[in-house]
């Protein structure tokens, strides 16, 4: 950028919202004239004017078209855009507004002024919204003096609502918690006042400055400072109110922060975890960067599934495409499965990894034969055997009898004695050596094997700084071992992992202790509890659904949702009885397509399955009305610039959030599946099936951020809320 340096240019949130209610071709001339600006801001055609009658002199218009004008604020070396409109709204809107330095909230606002006089009351006074909040109160949490008048004109919810604009983003934020009757310790918190910050903007007698409050983390969450105009066009396309630049200041800190070793954030579902450590990947590729010494070295982003790494490397690739790009990347993005094949591979392993009941059914062939050479135990089943292989003997590691005889069965119902375990171990490693012998592995022992080989050959090959791990709670014991061993622990360790997980979520039946599996936590464990995404309507019955369950806070102790909290309100969630499945499906048809009609974008709609068969039966119901489709699938990532509603599994949902969400078919005999509740084992299985399919549900009603829409056929699961 030629001309750059001599001006700093920011946005403030509010001009992506003035441009979202204007026609596309005006943030397409918008974008080009800003293009223009950053390269050379004494350009032909630039030049910023004095608004007319406005009340700061620091208010500038510049010409987007000759029906449109951009307000932007100049302020020493610093210009800050902040709204777009036609050219007699625009400077309407600009005549009363003026830039606030605020130190007592750390930010930059822009604020309305109101001539008080002029805003006088009513003979019949209306009742206010705020009647009952004093100035003092709403002043210490964040209003400004100057917006006090407008807030005193707002009677109802709905006024608030449609007069968002009128208001600091942060000053709208404050007195929408307060309307939905939110404590003043979760208000400060929501706005990054809580807990306390010390630096030189909070020092008393210190004057704020424009160039120190832009780069406070408070500032940050309504202005953004693009570092180039690519990055300001994949911003504004994208859409500037996400994850992709705006973090809460807490997110901001942990996502930056120097950990002197392994970090561990754990929140409920829409607080951002996924965002944090997204940006605490880039944050870590920065460094990277910026230091000629670690050419070719990069952070390990992965997660469980594919379908998540899928979804996580197309988000990153918006928020920091630099890095993906880099020849080496510096952050690679890959689930653990497929990690550890590709490493395997290159160190000749010659064992095909397999999973029980995959396609070629070689596993469960080669279990049979083991299992008609052993008698088990008076009283154990086969299905009881498969369990206890695969979430005692692989979960933990064990390779020999003394080993199993001394294992933890914690939580796994049946009690076995030692004659039990010496039987039941003669049928392991028979099974074993089958495998072996056959050229076959599961997970678990590539995981192993790949620990074993880091272990004795060190890990100094790998190009790894820093591993990131999403969504935790889904990996077992063997995957965690296998991430310590990537990054060993050195004297410093710093920074070498982040994990973000929440164990309200697991719905797959693999836990781990980040302790015992090497991996340090205590002492640098965070937890956010402010929800982003879901209104706290939706919230409340998602996590009604969880009531009973005994959750782990993915170490050695409990977790909680108390204190998890919504920043915003809406309808409550709509429950529907039908009379059959096919009212359902009527009734699922008519809530998407009316919600299409109202203005909802398709692709923000997703309808989400339990089985597999009601994907494509929903699928089929939606589009023989006229209703475009896109049924998301294993393994590919969700491309939101494609219309159509999302039909998909409880499963395949995971990671991603909609507008509008509907989960059909949650009948008594449907949801958990007959077939599912008798596969358990024991009463302790069967209590572990069914708190996996309230998490499950919970996972998926969590999906939807303002409107929940849930359906079922004669008599409801008995795992949703009475």
């Amino acid at each position: 950028m030629n001309g750059a340096a001599a001006k700093k240019v920011s946005y403030d949130i509010g001009c992506k919202k003035s441009l979202d209610k204007l026609p596309q071709q005006v943030t397409i001339g918008f974008l080009n004239l800003i293009g223009r600006y950053m390269a050379d801001p004494s350009a032909n055609g630039l030049n910023l004017e004095t608004v007319e009658g406005s009340k700061d002199g620091a208010i500038k218009s510049m010409r987007v078209s000759q029906k449109y004008r951009a307000i932007a604020f100049e302020v020493g070396d610093n210009i800050m855009f902040v709204h777009v409109n036609d050219h007699d709204k625009a400077y309407r809107w600009a005549s009363g507004r003026r830039v606030k330095l605020d130190a007592a909230t750390r930010r930059i606002r822009v604020v309305e002024e109101i001539e008080t006089e002029i805003e006088s009351v009513p003979v019949e006074k209306v009742l206010g919204l705020f009647d009952k909040v004093s100035d003092e109160r709403l002043l210490s949490l964040g209003v400004t003096q100057e917006e006090l008048p407008a807030t005193r004109r707002l009677s109802t919810f709905e006024d608030l609502e449609a007069t968002e604009d009128r208001f600091d983003a942060t000053t709208y934020k404050i007195l929408y918690a307060l309307a939905a009757d939110y404590p003043d310790e979760d208000i400060r918190e929501m706005i990054g006042l809580s807990g306390a910050i010390e630096d030189e903007e909070r020092k008393p007698g210190t004057e704020p400055t424009f160039d120190g409050l832009i780069a406070t983390d408070e500032s940050r969450q309504t202005i953004f400072i693009p570092e180039s105009e690519a990055e300001l066009r994949r911003v504004f396309e994208e859409g500037l109110e996400g994850w992709r630049v705006f973090l809460h200041p807490l997110q901001r800190r942990l996502a930056e922060r120097d950990f002197g070793g392994p970090a561990l954030v754990r929140g409920g579902a829409g607080t951002g975890k996924t965002v944090v450590a997204m940006h605490r990947a880039k944050h870590l590729a920065d460094g990277i960067a910026a230091a000629p010494e670690r050419a070719g070295r990069r952070v390990l982003f992965t997660t469980y599934t594919t379908n998540l790494a899928q979804d996580i490397q197309a988000n990153l690739r918006t928020l920091c495409p630099e890095h993906l790009d880099a020849n080496p990347p510096r952050i690679e993005v890959v689930h653990l499965d497929r990690w550890v094949a590709e490493f395997l591979d290159r160190k000749g392993f010659g064992r095909k990894i397999c999973y029980f009941g995959d396609g070629d059914k070689k596993l469960d062939a080669i279990w049979r034969a083991a299992l008609a050479e052993n008698e088990l135990p008076d009283g154990l089943k086969d299905r009881f055997a498969r369990a206890e292989w695969t979430h005692v003997v692989q979960a933990q590691g064990i390779a020999d009898l003394a080993s199993y005889l001394k294992a933890s069965r914690a939580g796994r119902g049946t009690v076995l004695d030692r004659r039990k375990r010496v039987a039941l171990w003669e049928l392991f490693a028979d099974y074993r050596a089958r495998m072996i012998e056959e050229g076959l592995a599961e997970q678990e022992d590539a995981f192993r094997e790949a620990t074993e080989i880091l272990s004795a050959e060190g890990a100094s090959g790998l190009p790894y700084d820093a591993v990131v791990v999403d969504e935790a709670q889904d990996m077992g014991e063997q995957a965690f071992r296998l991430i310590r061993a990537i990054v060993p622990k050195t004297s410093e360790d710093r920074n070498s992992i982040f994990i973000v997980g929440d164990a309200h979520q697991r719905i797959y039946d693999r836990r781990a202790s980040m302790s015992a599996c090497g991996i340090e936590v205590r002492g640098r464990s965070r937890r956010l509890r402010l929800n982003y995404r879901t209104t706290q309507e939706i919230r409340e019955w998602a996590v009604s659904i969880l009531e009973g369950v005994d959750v782990d806070d993915l170490d050695e102790g409990a977790d909680t949702l108390r204190g998890y909290v919504s920043l915003l309100r809406g309808p409550e969630p709509e429950l529907a009885p039908c009379a059959s499945e096919e009212e359902e499906l009527e009734g699922v048809v008519a809530w998407a397509g009316g919600l299409a009609s109202g203005g909802t974008r398709t692709q923000d709609i997703g309808i989400l399955c339990n089985r597999r068969k009601d994907v494509e039966r929903v699928d089929h119901a939606l589009r023989e009305a006229g209703i475009e489709t896109v049924v998301l699938q294993s393994g590919k990532a969700d491309d939101r610039a494609e219309p159509g509603v999302r039909v998909a599994t409880m499963h395949r949902a995971k990671g991603l959030e909609f507008h509008a969400v509907a989960i059909p078919f949650m009948s008594e005999a449907a949801f958990p599946a007959a077939w599912a509740l008798r596969s358990a084992v024991d009463e302790a299985d069967r209590a572990d099936v069914v708190d996996r399919h309230k998490s499950l549900l919970h996972v998926a009603a969590t999906r939807a951020k303002r409107a929940l829409r849930v359906s079922w056929s004669g008599s409801p699961s008995p795992l949703m809320r009475k």
